[in-house]
């Protein structure tokens, strides 16, 4: 067993260097359009990252975060194009906005649980996306938001090449994941954990649950917006039909299939879903009843998703060992049987 534990410490950081060196390398190797996609899985798995830590550690179904994601989008597009402000200025203000918004919108809304909750942030996704839709001049209405700009070059890296953007957001995305996993493994992640299997109990050894599910709902709410921003300035064009509420089922199934209360999880439900599409380009006007039945299938056969099913080969695994090793006959036993 201790040299399981060791060989495991050894391996998840050999691992995730060699992750790192290939996730760094892979613009030298690929082509535009593979970078693309590579760009929009980076910024996806923050936005699901953060999903997951009100949805998957807190329990609280929430379909606001397309809502939130809108709003660190268009703050960021609005501070760089109508008043001027840089990307690297612009981008952290975007996600503070959508913080804040979240909180507000967390007021009302933790009040109520389980399914009343979810049509409630349903309600207020929708209702941001109308504010936009009819903003006027300040959101460009159903047009949109055109020419935003991409960030100031460093060392000589010019970022309106995909090539150059995608160290951006990947090094965004490693934050985020690496931010999320400290704040699990922090009291109050402990303490959102608690909520998540039992919320009646957890008032009663004297977690504030309320104070609780808001700090998640914020946090999560903030790299939302992070998201949303470097959404917006990578492709330089947002507009209302970006941030449908039905994209909200989109990312709920990422957060579902992958592995809800995960670290990987989410990240390989992003990869999945957003591969998906590419693959089925030829059926792409059913894919939303094709999302909505395998969200149905997950629930039923693979509640735990794909980190859950790799979890129960394992333990089914270690489960065998013992029972292979008591069917192995002793040498001294062999010997015996073979005089007699």
């Amino acid at each position: 067993m201790k040299n399981l534990k060791g060989n495991k410490k050894i391996l998840i950081p050999v691992l995730s260097l060699v992750i790192g060196i290939v996730l760094v390398m892979l613009p030298l190797f690929m082509g535009d359009y593979v970078i693309h996609v590579m760009n929009q899985i980076g910024i996806i798995i923050i936005l699901v990252s953060s999903l997951n830590l009100i949805v998957g550690y807190t329990g609280q179904l929430s379909f606001a975060h397309v809502g939130l994601f809108a709003v660190g989008a268009y703050t960021s597009a609005i501070l760089t194009t109508a008043y001027g402000l840089s990307f690297w200025m612009a981008l952290p203000l975007g996600a503070l906005a959508a913080a804040m918004i979240g909180f507000l919108i967390g007021l009302p809304s933790l009040r109520f649980q389980t399914h009343f909750f979810a049509i409630v942030t349903l309600a207020f996704a929708e209702i941001i996306r109308l504010a936009i839709y009819n903003g006027g001049s300040l959101t460009g209405g159903p047009n949109g938001i055109y020419s935003i700009p991409f960030p100031n070059d460093i060392l000589g890296l010019d970022f309106t090449q995909r090539g150059n953007f995608y160290y951006i957001i990947w090094v965004a995305a490693a934050v985020t994941v690496l931010s999320i996993y400290l704040i699990t493994r922090s009291r109050v992640g402990r303490e959102m954990i608690a909520i998540r299997e039992n919320e009646t109990f957890a008032k009663f050894i004297g977690i504030d649950t309320w104070k609780v599910k808001i700090i998640s709902f914020t946090i999560s709410a903030f790299f939302a917006g992070f998201a949303g921003g470097l959404y917006a300035h990578y492709n330089s064009f947002i507009s209302p039909f970006s941030f449908e509420v039905s994209e909200s089922v989109t990312y709920l199934l990422m957060v579902i299939i992958g592995g809800m209360g995960t670290i990987l999880g989410p990240i390989l439900g992003a990869i999945f879903l957003l591969i998906l599409p590419e693959l089925l380009r030829s059926i792409n006007d059913y894919r939303m009843i094709i999302y909505g039945a395998m969200l149905v299938l997950t629930i039923m056969f693979l509640p735990g998703g794909f980190v859950g099913l790799y979890r129960n080969m394992k333990s089914r695994l270690l489960e065998r060992k013992p029972a292979l090793k008591s069917l192995k006959i002793k040498p001294e036993i062999r010997k015996v049987e073979e005089e007699n």
